[in-house]
């Protein structure tokens, strides 16, 4: 796997899509770190050494704090890698939407059902 060993936070409150979402970025070679919501997924992230983490996957409708929130915090948190590349994952393909999570400061946005080629394509754009 052209990832492998690399460690990547995967932040998704739905348990099943969690599951699906964790076995299609470890067929790529990925560790994952999963977090039930936004406000554990920061302080996950916040809790890691810097570069512990290659990228974050978050979905974007979640309880207690949605992703979007989650990846405002995450940008402004006073650490060298603050800047890690945020994915975006979500049902939701509006216009709108695209435009909330660029404004929140994310990298991408792999639109659910995600697929293995969906979740290599955006890693392999950061790469380059």
């Amino acid at each position: 796997p052209e990832f492998a060993g690399r460690k990547v936070l995967l932040v998704e409150d739905n348990a099943l899509n969690a599951e699906i979402a964790i076995e299609l970025l470890q067929t790529i070679g990925l560790v994952v770190d999963w977090a039930e919501n936004g406000k554990l997924g920061v302080e996950r992230y916040a809790a890691s050494k810097p570069d512990e983490y290659f990228a974050i996957f978050m979905d974007m409708q979640m309880p207690v704090m949605d992703g979007v929130t989650a990846t405002k915090q995450i940008r402004q948190m006073d650490r060298p890698d603050h800047d890690i590349p945020i994915f975006a994952m979500t049902a939701n393909t509006f216009a709108s939407d695209r435009r909330s999570c660029n404004d929140a400061g994310m990298t991408g946005y792999i639109a659910k059902p995600v697929s293995v080629k969906n979740i290599a394509d955006a890693l392999t754009v950061i790469e380059e």
